[in-house]
Parts: structure tokens; sequence; C-alpha cells
């Protein structure tokens, strides 16, 4: 007997903990840190046999994996759901499940999911105009325009007001599909003075390019980090046949951008732009196709027209005669882009490695990183930095770690600038993402503890008056 009351009284405790536990990850989470909480969650949640404690936790677990845009691993734990599992949770789940088909481009898996969705459970109404928006999304992604142009139609017959952000999202669609007559259906439900009713004035041909391309530069001087207006340049730029432009529009966006998945169709415009304009050049120049020794010089002598040697940088590393001449032009356009604190762009073209069908192998970031700290030892910090950010969209965390840690440790650690701390912050998350909490924690402090404390100065000593 006295054997079961402690058995009785271990569980209590136990069931405590893993309450107290749920309650401290739910608060991780709405504090802003949901990888502390995703990790505390992954050490803590009881075993499926404990049916009803296990439903709570993995629900909490499929908010903080689509929080940290984690699909794979949603549709992972999918197979871990029994047939008679609440029905509450599986519909969740089945939301979680959708979602995470769309990140994955598994559009029609995500259809399926979204039909077993609104048709088997009793949907509230946020809920619906959730899943029907996915729907239409979906059609999107999966270039059938058709398909969710009627859509959206049904969608605004049955949820009467359209509100003017759905509005706004469905034009953004098909003006990405190169629908702008059919997007004209949503032109008078848009705000006035926002770049989405710009684009499509511009697109249904309403106004000319010259003038939207206006309109977006005056925006662009007030507000610099305004993407949608630097993505209008560009298109304005493709309609005028002005490749300069759209270089320059497209370097801006893609180095601002900080999507979940690669803006693929925005980096291969600003590749091709990049060889119309480099062809130009060597035309020029008449230089013949194969003479890597006159590009490579061509490109090196630009001197203050950078976005020309960056377009020529990146028709020899597609178009080079020999291998070594398309690496040293990989390795001066990433170096001319750092440079040019274009780093994001650097990130997103060399994570795509338009030049060709193969990505570039970590051996050969390492590679490109090594050398160009030796030639130019004081852009070493920024060139890291970059590295960094290229294996974080790699989702190399310990590799990432390792390079931002390069470019602490290339810093004045007595007194660190922002570049300095933002990749402290970068070594500490991408550590703790991989497992390594008490390193990161180690690293961070031992940063921490080289800073110079700032002077404290002396008041000034004033005459005490009589």
């Amino acid at each position: 007997m006295q054997a079961l009351s402690f058995l009785f009284l271990l569980f209590l405790s136990v069931s405590a903990f893993a309450a107290d536990s749920l309650q401290t990850a739910l608060q991780l989470y709405q504090a802003g840190s949901p990888r502390l909480a995703l990790a505390r969650v992954e050490r803590d949640q009881p075993p499926q046999s404990d049916q009803a404690a296990w439903y709570d936790w993995e629900s909490l677990r499929l908010s903080l994996l689509s929080e940290t845009q984690q699909a794979a691993e949603i549709l992972l734990r999918a197979k871990l759901y029994p047939a008679n599992a609440p029905r509450d949770f599986m519909q969740k789940a089945l939301g979680h499940d959708a979602w995470a088909y769309l990140e994955l481009n598994q559009n029609v898996a995500a259809r399926a999911a979204l039909a077993r969705l609104i048709w088997q459970f009793d949907l509230n109404p946020a809920d619906q105009k959730w899943a029907r928006r996915l729907v239409i999304r979906s059609y999107l992604h999966d270039h059938k325009p058709d398909e969710a142009y009627r859509a959206m139609l049904r969608y605004q017959q049955d949820f009467q007001p359209l509100s003017q952000e759905v509005a706004a999202e469905f034009v953004q669609g098909l003006l990405a599909e190169e629908r702008a007559t059919e997007a004209t259906t949503w032109l008078a439900q848009l705000d006035a003075g926002t770049p989405t009713l710009l684009a499509l004035q511009m697109q249904s041909g309403l106004i000319t390019p010259d003038a939207a391309l206006l309109q977006a530069r005056a925006v662009l001087q007030k507000k610099p980090k305004a993407l949608a207006y630097a993505a209008i340049v560009a298109d304005a730029a493709t309609l005028l046949k002005d490749d300069r432009q759209q270089i320059d529009a497209l370097e801006q966006w893609l180095n601002l951008t900080e999507t979940a998945t690669a803006p693929t169709g925005q980096m291969q415009q600003l590749w091709r732009a990049y060889q119309r304009e480099a062809e130009l050049l060597g035309n020029q120049a008449q230089l013949l196709r194969g003479d890597d020794a006159a590009w490579l010089a061509l490109a090196a002598s630009r001197g203050d027209d950078r976005l020309g040697a960056r377009a020529l940088y990146a028709y020899i590393a597609q178009h080079g005669a020999v291998n070594e001449a398309r690496e040293k032009a990989r390795t001066q356009l990433y170096a001319a882009l750092v440079t040019a604190q274009l780093d994001g762009a650097a990130v997103w073209i060399f994570d795509a490695a338009p030049w060709s069908d193969k990505r570039l192998t970590d051996a050969q970031i390492d590679t490109m990183a090594t050398q160009l700290t030796a030639d130019l030892p004081d852009a070493a910090r920024p060139v890291y930095f970059t590295a960094g950010r290229l294996q974080e969209v790699r989702k190399n965390a310990l590799l990432a770690a390792d390079y931002f840690a390069q470019s602490v440790l290339k810093s004045d650690l007595r007194a660190p600038d922002a570049l300095a701390l933002l990749a402290l912050q970068h070594v500490r998350s991408n550590l703790e993402q991989a497992g390594y909490k008490d390193d990161a924690d180690l690293f961070y402090r031992r940063v921490i503890a080289q800073i110079v404390p700032p002077k404290k100065t002396a008041p000034s000593k004033s005459k005490r008056k009589k």
C-alpha cells in the first residue's frame, strides 16, 4: 500500500511538471521565442499513450513548427495521428498540413487537405475564408490563373463585402500570372496610393510605364526599403526594355526581401538582365565569346560602373570557356555584391546558382569565402557574414554559426559595431537551432566579457553661489 501511495504521488508530480512545462512553452511562444518553446516541447511532451495531455502538447507543437517554417516536419508528424484522434485536433492538424503542402509546392495535396477541411468540418466563417484563400493560392502556385480567377469570383460572391486586403491579394496573384485584364475586376476596391493599385494601372495600360516608374522612384526616395515599389520599377524597366534600371531595382529588391522561400522569379529576371547588359557591353568592346581574359579585363576596368561590372562577371560565370574563368567570375561577382552592400542579393543568387543546373557545394562556398578574405582583408567581416546568411538559407545551422563566428572574431570585440553584434546574435540562434545551447551561451558570454564599458564622464564642477 505504501508503494502504491508513492507511485500515485509520483504520478501527480510528473503530471504537474508536464502541465507547468506546457504553460512555460506557451509563454515562451507568446513572448516571441518560438524556437525555445519548441525545444521545450520536444524535451517534455509526454508519450502518446497519455492522449489527453499529448494532444495539447501536439497542438502547440504544430503552431511552433508553422511559426519556424518547418513544413516537412509538420507532414511527418501527421503520420503519428490515429484515426480516432479528437475531431477538433484533426481540424487544426489538417489546416497545418494544407499550409505545409503549399510551402513545399505540393499544391494538389494541399487542395486535397483543404477539401477535407472544408467539407468534413463545420468551420467558422474566419476559418472558411482562410481555407478558401489557400485554395486560390494553390492554383496560383500551380500557375493555373483561370482556376484561380474562378475561385476568386466565388469567394467574392460568398463573402461580401470583400476586404481591401483580400482584393489586393487577388490582384497581386493575377498580376504575377500576367493576367492584368482579369485583375481589373477588383480595381475599384484597391486603396488609392498603394503599390498594388499602381502596378495594376501600369500592367493594364491605364498609365504608362514611364509615369509608373516616376511615381515608384519618388516613393523609394522617401522609403528606400519599400519593396513593392522596387518591384514596380523593375517591371516598368522591363516594359521600357531598360536593363540597367531593371538590374538596379531587382538587386535592391532581392537585397531587402526576407521571404521564407527563394524569390525564384525575380532572381531569374535579374540574371537574364545581367546577361543582356553584359552582351551589350561586350559588343561595344568588340569582344569574342570565349576570350575569357578579355571579358575579365573588361569587367575589372569598369571603374565607377559597378553595375556593369557585376553584369559582366555574371555573364562570364555562365559563359566562360574554361572552369577557372567561371570560378574567378563567380568569386568576383560575390565580392562585388557584398562590397556594394547587396549581401541579400548575393545570398539569393548564390543559393540558386543560376549559371548552372547544380548548386554550389559547401566546399565551394568555403573556398570562395576564404579566397576573398585573403584578397580583401578589409571586407572579411561582411564576406563571412554573407556566407553565414547563405548557409542559413540552405538550413545548415552549424556551418552558418561558424561563418558568423568568424565575422564576430574579425571585429574589434572591445567595442563591437552593429555588424558584429548582429553576427553574434546569429551565432547564438544557429547554435541553439543545431542543439548546442550551452556552446551558444558560452560563446556569447566570452564575447560580451571583452566589451570595454564606456567611461563615465565626471560631473562638471560648478561654483556654488554665495
